[in-house]
């Protein structure tokens, strides 16, 4: 990326995130632009400029950081097998909370289902009768 991109790479962030700050002195903004281009040299402005748009698609309220912007563009499957990943992964740790703290049902409530299948109903719906609200 090159001084101007960079430049252009900021108005596009001020254009989305209002709340951006830009320097109004000269001086201010030319050292802005020194230190993102420092950053950025390694970065196209292709990658960049679609890493801000996907940032301000996902609805994110804050500006997204220098290291969003220079994360390697991934294709949309990529971005759904990564979602999918995390939220299975977050399943599982859940699971395995759930597993280390469930109980089992109470004992009437077992010896209810060995019963023989027209007992149990029986009992079921005297259990049930004794307990609406």
């Amino acid at each position: 990326m090159n001084r101007a991109e960079v430049t252009q790479l900021l108005k596009k962030i001020k254009g989305k995130y209002p709340g951006f700050q830009i320097p109004n002195d000269l001086q201010s903004l030319q050292t802005m632009v020194d230190e993102w281009l420092e950053d950025l040299e390694n970065t196209p402005f292709e990658v960049a400029a679609e890493n801000l748009r996907r940032h301000s698609d996902s609805a994110e309220q804050w500006p997204p950081s220098i290291g969003k912007l220079k994360q390697p563009l991934k294709t949309e499957e990529e971005l759904y097998h990564e979602s999918m990943k995390r939220s299975a992964q977050e399943f599982l740790e859940k699971r395995d909370e759930w597993l280390k703290t469930s109980v089992g049902p109470p004992d009437h409530i077992r010896a209810m289902m060995r019963l023989p299948y027209e007992q149990r109903l029986e009992a079921i719906r005297t259990y049930a009768a004794r307990n609406e609200r």
